[in-house]
């Protein structure tokens, strides 16, 4: 099955790229595999690649071809970026031939940036009051992350031939615990970890192994853990401090603020012209698969 856009092929491989990308975007934000939405992803997937094509072939209409300067200048960008004309060559699978395809290419992607540049040219700056209400409504790139401070027994399973056995000495160390005796000291006396290890200072998720984030961030200050397994072993932590999430103050932080507003708006507006092209577009599905260029930004 492949897609048409006013004629245009669609190539199936372009979806499935886009689709990967998206999927792999939801998956790291959960944290989770996502299989029960592949169809809603590969659905998103195609309407962002028929929205791109549009975009391209209204560039095409609407915008004046680039000077030969600026393609030349483009093209040795990208050279630029992928660390000189071989390296980019070998990396996009091109030959010396095939020059003529990159200038094409590098020809639409700069008519279709200027198409997408041209929709920020009347955005005017908001409102004080207007920015302020958006910051307090999408705080979350301005706040620091949650961290805790805990201590760590850890006991390895590669020191013990009784897994259950080390389990069981593992947990009257946990009663010990729990009748008031000091971790630290415990931790000396019976982690394998060297000293300078047991006290691991601040972290935030991300930073150390699952098993030992999922606990430590369900616990409150001055928890100790039930006893838990990594691959790696057995732990038992405690945890001495929690630094809950802190917004950065508006003042500090305003024109960051201010170029993400002005960006929704530029979004805004692009998928207004979008929805507006595909309104008038003729866009099918065929069985037959028709030979494409891929798209071109």
């Amino acid at each position: 099955m492949q897609t048409l856009v006013n004629g245009e092929p669609i190539a199936s491989e372009w979806i499935e790229e886009e689709f990967s990308q998206i999927k792999s975007w939801h998956e790291q934000r959960s944290q989770l595999s996502c299989c029960e939405r592949d169809d809603e992803f590969r659905a998103q997937a195609r309407d962002n690649v028929i929205g791109r094509v549009l975009l391209n072939q209204a560039a095409e209409k609407e915008i004046p071809d680039p000077t030969s300067e600026q393609i030349q200048a483009a093209v040795k960008q990208l050279h630029k970026d992928y660390g000189g004309e071989e390296a980019f060559l070998a990396t996009m699978g091109l030959n010396e031939g095939q020059k003529s395809f990159v200038d094409r290419q590098v020809v639409a992607n700069l008519k279709a940036d200027q198409l997408i540049a041209n929709f920020s040219k009347d955005l005017q700056h908001p409102e004080e009051d207007t920015l302020l209400a958006y910051y307090r409504e999408h705080s979350e790139p301005y706040t620091s992350e949650s961290r805790v401070r805990a201590l760590h027994i850890f006991k390895s399973l590669r020191q013990s031939e009784d897994k259950d056995q080390l389990f069981k000495e593992c947990c009257k160390v946990r009663e010990r615990l729990g009748s008031g005796e000091d971790f630290e000291t415990i931790a000396r006396e019976f982690s394998d970890k060297p000293a300078e290890e047991i006290d691991l200072g601040f972290f935030k998720r991300g930073e150390l192994m699952d098993e030992f984030e999922f606990v430590a961030f369900s616990m409150q200050v001055g928890e100790v853990s039930p006893v838990f397994s990594s691959y790696h072993g057995f732990h038992l932590a405690k945890v001495l401090e929690i630094e809950p999430p802190v917004i950065t103050p508006f003042e500090e932080v305003r024109e960051a603020v201010l170029e993400a507003w002005m960006q929704e708006q530029r979004t805004l507006r692009i998928q207004e012209y979008i929805q507006a092209l595909k309104s008038k577009a003729e866009i099918k599905d065929i069985e037959e698969e028709i030979e494409s260029e891929p798209p071109k930004v």
